[in-house]
């Protein structure tokens, strides 16, 4: 690939996602695609609670919660944010860019260890790079409060 191919390739990359919500949009697609890495037949947004605000919930085929955090670069600030959205959620994600996605898997073990997985977004498409462990909830009526959310949108 020739040095013109390898920038215009980079430029593409970087601004696939110039906003946050350029990428929630994005990821709102890939959830609700029955071919994308993980797949939610509903998907709501911002579902807030005293301990923050998440970005994208999702809603399994059992009914089981499916909660989203993404960040165009901030991984770890995700991935706290993401092991919060365990004490209501089933499965959690953090979802990033690709270049962001690549450092953020030089510490993959801080993902496993929380239970997160993460997504990799770009270039219109989608991987699952780790996958999330199954939780139980720590909080049952805040998991009632996320399941209520899909009927406010």
């Amino acid at each position: 690939m020739n040095a013109i191919a390898v920038r215009t390739k980079h430029l593409t990359e970087q601004s696939c996602y110039l906003t946050e919500q350029s990428l929630v949009n994005e990821l709102s697609s890939v959830v609700k695609a029955k071919n994308g890495p993980v797949h939610c037949r509903e998907v709501a947004h911002e579902f807030d609670y005293a301990s923050g605000r998440t970005d994208v919930l999702g809603l399994g085929g059992q009914d089981e919660v499916h909660a989203f955090e993404t960040k165009l670069s901030k991984w770890r600030d995700a991935l706290d944010q993401a092991r919060r959205n365990t004490c209501f959620a089933h499965y959690c994600y953090v979802a990033l860019p690709v270049k962001a996605a690549n450092t953020a898997l030089k510490f993959e073990r801080e993902f496993v260890r929380h239970g997160v997985g993460l997504i990799v977004l770009g270039m219109q498409q989608a991987k699952l790079a780790i996958k999330p462990r199954r939780n139980d909830p720590l909080l049952p009526w805040l998991t009632k409060a996320a399941l209520a959310h899909f009927g406010d949108e």
